[in-house]
């Protein structure tokens, strides 16, 4: 069997798994590519069936430092080597190898960072520029439209560019979100939102699309939009008001959950608003608050060290 076609076999697998998205998947396939390129930069000689059925730990492990000296995030290794533990299984599984130790391989230990959420000012900048960025009437409306709905409820960005506009036309007080592990939410549509979506929804009627799809939001040609669309709109946002890469459409996500428990929201209903599984995934959110809460005591109160003299 040649080296293409195992590959072509694994990611065949890999799209009929029940347990992976699809955003995992090109994330595996990524990786393996990237590993391809490096086995290939460091052996100089075609990497044929033989060579990665034969992997050993250590050509993980430098594979590994390499993106760690490359500034890859421990996420990303540790996902990097979960794709390559999982090619091996499916060669396992298939009777192409035997056994193989690198399975039992433990992943680096990933720091768990806060997330960086982004300040209602900074928010309402990135959705003036919008306006700045050369773009026709409607795909303004619907940009806006977009931004404001994940940011309102804290979609995810897939779970917002799944909907159609049936969803919202039958739901105008509520939308019903298909989640992760296909878990449906209800997330309350306020009159604010839903008079900018509707805003952009009236002026697709406007424009000439041959055959345009039911997708809430929808490209130049008619088809439900990308999420890698998204980000170029954020990066080019991002670059026109000099924000930090940290800015991503995911942030708007983060912000959402950070300004409502600063502004006295519960825990649970933000984890029933996020579709979060468990608690302690919402828990997060709480030492933001107190971060943000602890800064505007040093910054304002007179018994503050910042303002003792």
């Amino acid at each position: 069997m040649i080296l293409k076609k195992l590959i072509d076999m694994w990611q065949s697998y890999l799209n009929n798994s029940e347990f992976l998205s699809k955003n995992t998947i090109i994330s595996y396939m990524l990786d393996f590519e990237s590993f391809m390129k490096f086995l290939l930069e460091f052996k100089s000689e075609n990497i044929t069936k033989k060579d990665l059925i034969s992997l050993t730990k250590q050509d993980l492990r430098a594979w590994a430092l390499y993106r760690k000296n490359k500034a890859v995030s421990d996420r990303s290794i540790s996902r990097g080597i979960s794709a390559i533990k999982n090619f091996l299984r499916f060669c396992i599984k298939t009777n192409i190898i035997e056994e193989c130790n690198i399975i039992a391989m433990k992943s680096p230990k990933i720091k768990k960072g806060l997330p960086r959420p982004i300040s209602i000012e900074k928010i309402n900048d990135i959705l003036s520029s919008i306006h700045s960025l050369k773009q026709t009437n409607w795909i303004i409306k619907r940009d806006k439209a977009l931004l404001v709905l994940i940011y309102s409820v804290g979609l995810r960005i897939n779970e917002a560019l799944q909907l159609n506009r049936q969803d919202i036309e039958n739901n105008a007080d509520f939308l019903n979100i298909l989640g992760k592990g296909d878990k449906v939410r209800a997330v309350p549509l306020v009159k604010k939102v839903r008079e900018i979506i509707f805003d952009y929804i009236k002026s697709l009627d406007l424009i000439n699309l041959s055959d345009i799809s039911d997708a809430l939001f929808v490209n130049r040609f008619g088809l439900r939009l990308t999420a890698s669309a998204v980000q170029k709109l954020i990066q080019a946002s991002r670059k026109m008001l000099n924000l930090p890469d940290a800015v991503t459409p995911h942030a708007l996500r983060h912000s959402c959950a950070t300004h409502i428990i600063e502004n006295g929201g519960d825990l649970r209903s933000v984890q029933e608003l996020l579709g979060h599984s468990s608690i302690s995934s919402t828990q997060v959110y709480t030492d933001i608050a107190k971060t943000h809460l602890s800064n505007i005591y040093d910054q304002c109160h007179p018994m503050s060290k910042k303002n003792q003299k």
